[in-house]
């Protein structure tokens, strides 16, 4: 290629190296608060009387989301489930607050990776794992509330199922299963409702997520100088000619912003939901490729290689993954994110592929290993530069930890690419080749993160 091609791919490091609040922590804390604030409203008895005779003067919770159009039987008053619809409250947030007691931290993907294909101790049985058991449970609820005469073990379900006090006292499969039963099922339903349920609800908490993302960065323009600025940087840097390759332009944002690329071809596949250069002209392609808050098409979801072919669920766990959900909302690339390389034409692949901000972990892993393959990891000139950045939310962090943190998660994903490519020996050397040949960098981060003042 006559020009120096660059992809650049972004994790969520990098919004919140710009100062924006996009951690899914910052999402999910004030949700799990107003979870247990109405724990203890429940477990008090005090929303039997607030809610039936004040309705009306409730104040809501910020970032609700619309009632949702549930199944609620007729016997049932004012309940613990109509508080978390009309709040916006989903069974996945009831998860991930369990889930990080475990965990000790959020993570979304992950989570609902283990909800639906793992075992809680870890195990990959499927048929034992905590969505088997949600759906043991509504068969259970099922009989029982169909049986003229239960019996003392049907009575003593269904007066947990309609006790709002008893709620908190079930395990998380219980719960779940009682807030999917009283939302979703209808007397008709076939064995599939379940999924069908599990992935409405994730549509909901997909939808807050956005809504939050939204007021964040609604007319944030610290946010827009400081993501400006480092994009500039980080396109710039490691380059054999940084004043050749990309001139930006950053006027004041009263006047036209623009990042103009003179010389190098570069392309953005960020992870984020974000696009803090979409108004601005001449500046590289970006692709959001899990969607984005401007177009309502935010997503989770876990990768396609993590679902057995022979699960019974197949079909159903199918549709949470990336790759299937990308493909049912036709969103994807629209631009190819990197030249492939082409034998017997040296250079005419990607020249460099930078990476910021990105955990490097299983969930995204797919995109990772098809980029790789593109360009001929092995056999190509793609020189590879990974990020890490020991300032950011660790004060006082030493750089070596933060690099050494670094150097474990891109020796994971290279070997993990290794492993896939079909000449063994290639995939036990790719590391030693890409070191050898210095296509392969872990480095701080630019030293520009702070915007310009005069900006």
């Amino acid at each position: 290629m006559s020009v120096l091609d660059q992809l650049l791919i972004l994790g969520n490091g990098f919004d919140l190296q710009c100062g924006l609040a996009s951690s899914f922590k910052d999402f999910e804390t004030p949700r799990e608060q107003l979870i247990n604030q109405l724990e203890i409203e429940y477990l008090s008895g005090k929303p039997a009387v607030y809610n039936a005779k004040n309705r009306e003067k409730e104040k809501p919770a910020p970032l609700t989301l619309k009632p949702y159009s549930h199944y609620e039987p007729e016997h049932l008053e004012r309940t613990l489930s109509d508080d978390f619809s009309n709040r916006g409250i989903t069974v996945w947030d009831l998860i991930l607050v369990e889930d990080k007691r475990i965990r000790t931290w959020y993570d979304v993907e992950s989570c609902i990776k283990d909800w639906l294909l793992n075992h809680p101790d870890g195990s990959q049985h499927t048929s034992e794992n905590q969505l088997s058991a949600v759906k043991e449970r509504c068969v259970q609820l099922q009989q029982a509330l169909n049986t003229r005469i239960p019996n003392k073990d049907q009575r003593n379900l269904i007066q947990d199922y309609r006790s709002d006090r008893q709620f908190y006292r079930m395990p998380i499969d219980a719960q779940v299963a009682t807030l999917l039963y009283r939302r979703y099922h209808e007397p008709d339903s076939d064995d599939a409702w379940i999924m069908r349920a599990m992935m409405e609800e994730l549509h909901h908490l997909e939808a807050a997520f956005s809504e939050y993302m939204k007021i964040r960065t609604r007319g944030n323009l610290e946010y827009r100088r400081r993501a400006i600025t480092l994009l500039r940087c980080l396109i710039d840097d490691q380059l054999a000619d940084r004043n050749n390759l990309l001139y930006a332009d950053i006027s004041r944002l009263d006047r036209n912003i623009s990042l103009k690329n003179s010389i190098g071809s570069v392309r953005i596949l960020d992870f984020n939901y974000t696009n803090p250069i979409r108004s601005i002209s001449n500046a590289p392609a970006l692709i959001n490729i899990h969607g984005n808050i401007h177009g309502k098409s935010t997503i989770f979801g876990i990768d396609s290689n993590s679902v057995d072919t022979n699960a019974t669920d197949y079909r159903e766990l199918l549709k949470f993954t990336k790759t299937y959900r990308l493909m049912a909302l036709g969103k994807g690339p629209k631009t190819r994110l990197v030249h492939p390389h082409v034998t017997g034409r040296p250079g005419s692949e990607t020249d460099v592929i930078k990476f910021f901000g990105h955990s490097l972990g299983d969930p995204d892993y797919s995109y990772f290993q098809a980029i790789f393959d593109e360009v001929d990891l092995y056999g190509s000139d793609t020189r590879l530069i990974f990020y890490y950045n020991q300032n950011r939310l660790n004060e006082g962090r030493k750089e070596e930890a933060a690099q050494e943190e670094m150097f474990e998660k891109v020796s994971r994903l290279i070997t993990t690419y290794g492993q896939t490519l079909d000449n063994k020996d290639h995939g036990r050397n790719l590391m030693h080749k890409l070191l050898l040949e210095n296509r392969l960098r872990v480095v701080q981060a630019p030293g520009c993160m702070e915007v310009d003042k005069s900006v």
